[in-house]
């Protein structure tokens, strides 16, 4: 199976931040502000490819599923960079929760293959909550880690 196949077979669209998305649940209970509790996505990240740096108001749980072994870079308002390795590998982790407002970015490190996730984000994700990060911006907040921020921002 390659990323074409699972890409085709799900459904998935190009996503700004990078890779492939398709949106598969959203939950039918809505909050007081009129947000529905939950969504989840399948995402898929390709060899050469990289979710680059962003952030949202929402908790986000990243569920690894088949593939390669995918990296996920968190930047933390104190100047903390943490890299957390999420696959089917013991001694990885098969899911990361990231809290809101956390800058984050994921690749896969081995450059080979492709990797097969799903998201799910409380309260709903929405293009609303979600700020892709500006390389300038961010390289000014940590300069310290300039050299992962050029490698992992669009912008």
């Amino acid at each position: 199976m390659d990323a074409k196949e699972v890409i085709d077979n799900l459904g998935l669209v190009p996503h700004p931040e990078g890779g492939f998305f398709k949106r598969v649940f959203c939950s039918e209970k809505k909050s007081e502000d009129g947000n529905y509790l939950m969504s989840s996505i399948y995402y898929l990240l390709e060899k050469d490819d990289f979710s680059a740096f962003h952030r949202l108001g929402s908790v986000e749980v990243w569920f690894f599923h088949i593939g390669e072994p995918i990296n996920i870079y968190l930047l933390y308002k104190d100047g903390r960079l943490e890299t957390h390795s999420l696959s089917s590998q013991i001694g990885d982790k098969f899911q990361l929760a990231i809290e809101p407002d956390t800058w984050f970015a994921a690749d896969i490190p081995s450059k080979k293959g492709f990797s097969l996730l799903s998201c799910a984000v409380s309260p709903e994700f929405s293009f609303s909550n979600f700020e892709l990060a500006k390389r300038e911006d961010l390289i000014e907040e940590f300069p310290q880690h300039k050299s992962i921020i050029n490698r992992l921002t669009r912008l």
